[in-house]
């Protein structure tokens, strides 16, 4: 976590890998699809390939990811406002991987001790923190979704 912290604050490197980014935008896009397949796209669905070069090879879009993710290292360094979590819990709910760095199990753990009744749930169908590039993955993230969605509605509407 360090490394890429450091990596997504530096100016240098930042613009450097969204340099290189951009330049692979600017082939083809049939030489874009076959590098993407070949490298981090490997288990993706043909949609997130198709995302990714059509969309995402682009200057800008590669310096606000990096952006967001130097922002989520800060941000996931810091003390959770429990007292918020607990006023909004109603509100809020989290979804945790059995394998994701980003959404540990023991922040789990913490939110269930310290946020009573907050809604938490664990993904045990070994999706990545990536589920999103997985036609699997998105639409069982989905149905989770919708279906709290649903149960919050009908809360609301029993009241």
């Amino acid at each position: 976590m360090f490394f890429g912290y450091n990596f997504c604050r530096s100016r240098t490197l930042s613009t450097g890998l969204s340099s290189i980014v951009a330049i692979l935008g600017m082939l083809p896009l049939w030489i874009s699809r076959i590098l993407v397949k070949n490298s981090v796209g490997k288990s993706w669905c043909p949609a997130a390939v198709e995302a990714l070069c059509s969309h995402v090879l682009r200057y800008h879009t590669v310096q606000n990811m990096l952006y967001m993710a130097m922002t989520e290292f800060e941000k996931l360094s810091e003390v959770p406002d429990w007292s918020f979590m607990r006023e909004k819990k109603s509100q809020m709910a989290f979804l945790f991987g059995v394998d994701d760095h980003w959404g540990p199990l023991d922040l789990y753990e913490e939110i269930s001790n310290k946020v009573p009744g907050a809604v938490l749930a664990v993904e045990r169908e070994n999706f990545t923190h990536s589920f999103s590039c997985t036609e699997a993955g998105s639409l069982w993230v989905a149905k989770h979704v919708s279906g709290l969605i649903k149960n919050y509605f009908s809360k609301i509407d029993s009241e």
